[in-house]
């Protein structure tokens, strides 16, 4: 009797988290390179952290203007609260493991990020290759 009284007890529970587990749809996306002026912060120091590395590429594109050819837009990253959420947020997709290595050796990268959320609250940014 006491695995049938869990169950009912924690059945309700399971409803209402399933709704916002469903609801996390990608969106919005964009494309960017990370290069040479991406991997340095805005005082020239490097930058160790392929996240952070991210972080200034929207940095460099919304705030300063310096953006690669290959860089898009995305209507998420304009401000420095959106932009602190980065490194928090951001994941390597499986089978995509090569990239922080590759960018952390100085080379630049053409990535993909699927902004991943519930309404328009981030909850992950996944990158992985860029086609092209």
């Amino acid at each position: 009797m006491r695995p049938l009284l869990a169950c009912l007890l924690t059945a309700p529970l399971l409803g209402l988290m399933a709704p916002e587990a469903r609801a996390q749809d990608q969106i919005g996306y964009y494309h960017a390179t990370l290069g040479p002026q991406d991997m340095v912060n805005s005082s020239g120091q490097r930058l160790a952290d392929f996240c952070a590395i991210v972080q200034q590429d929207r940095a460099n594109y919304h705030r300063f203007h310096r953006r690669d050819p290959e860089d898009g837009g995305d209507p998420f990253f304009a401000t420095p609260e959106a932009r602190a959420q980065i490194p928090y947020s951001c994941r390597v997709m499986p089978g995509f493991d090569y990239i922080p290595q590759h960018v952390l050796s100085g080379r630049p990268r053409f990535i993909l990020v699927r902004i991943i959320g519930v309404g328009n609250r981030i909850t992950a940014l996944e990158i992985q290759e860029g086609a092209g």
